[in-house]
């Protein structure tokens, strides 16, 4: 398994910015943020010049590219389907093998349900076309948002270039087990979101603040969940995915990445 962070941590700095900390943090590779207005460490620009500037900040930092993190076209004017073609294209120039984006729709509505599914089924098929995976991670309140969910999506959409994303704080606010959900779904597991989460009572409602999305501080198992993942033959990235920290100064975000990188290898050594 490699231990990966999700440039939104870092969402204060440019692209270069983000990958120098990251690395700095002792991470084997990043997650490239491009989500909405929250954060864009990348855009929809697929010329080489773009394409090169992008390999070589990574190389500079040596760190390997896992995956991007997407939330296109929903802006004001974007088309999602185009906005997606041109990410899965970027991804492809760059190396990058997956493109990770949350769920939308909404819980317990066939009908919502039913559309969600076919425009995954499109981006899957879309994904697939140029040599990329599209994982879907469950969100709180999404079409997909617990283990159920995520095998119906999996056995409905049982394609090539279309996968799943654990997503460990979202899988605990559903008051679930994500080893589990690890046994459930197998190699249909693409990608890990590696995030924390309080052990609070209500789960679905509370609003956490970033440290409380630090492995080791809340209610998440890691060490069990890294075992399973372990037991399934997994070898792909587990990114490290903080969202809330988009106001802490740098240092702040520094702690939050540093902090779960020694905790995370930590466990990670222990598997050996």
């Amino acid at each position: 398994m490699k231990l990966g962070c999700s440039s939104v941590l870092f969402n204060q700095v440019d692209l270069y910015g983000a990958l120098q900390h990251i690395s700095w943090a002792g991470y084997e590779g990043a997650e490239l943020a491009i989500m909405g207005s929250h954060c864009r460490h990348i855009e929809l620009i697929t010329k080489q010049s773009y394409v090169d500037e992008i390999k070589w900040t990574a190389k500079k930092h040596n760190l390997g590219l896992f995956a991007i993190h997407a939330d296109v076209g929903f802006g004001p004017g974007e088309d999602k389907i185009k906005s997606m073609q041109t990410l899965f294209d970027l991804a492809a120039k760059i190396g990058v093998p997956i493109v990770t984006m949350r769920a939308k729709g909404k819980s317990d509505d066939k009908a919502a349900t039913k559309e969600e599914f076919k425009y995954l089924r499109r981006m899957g098929e879309e994904a697939a076309s140029r040599g990329i995976t599209l994982a879907i991670k469950p969100h709180v309140g999404a079409s997909v948002y617990n283990t159920a969910t995520m095998v119906q999506m999996m056995t409905e959409l049982d394609i090539p270039g279309l996968g799943a994303n654990l997503d460990t704080l979202h899988i605990f606010r559903a008051r679930e087990d994500a080893t589990d959900t690890i046994k459930k779904l197998g190699k249909k597991i693409v990608h890990v979101h590696l995030r924390e989460y309080p052990d609070v009572e209500d789960r679905q409602h509370y609003e956490c603040k970033a440290e409380e999305e630090i492995a080791g501080r809340g209610g998440v198992n890691f060490p069990k969940i890294l075992k399973s993942l372990k037991a399934i033959g997994y070898k792909g990235a587990i990114d490290l995915d903080v969202i809330g920290a988009f106001t802490y100064p740098l240092s702040r975000q520094m702690g939050i990445a540093a902090e779960t990188r020694g905790y995370i290898n930590r466990c990670l050594q222990e598997l050996k």
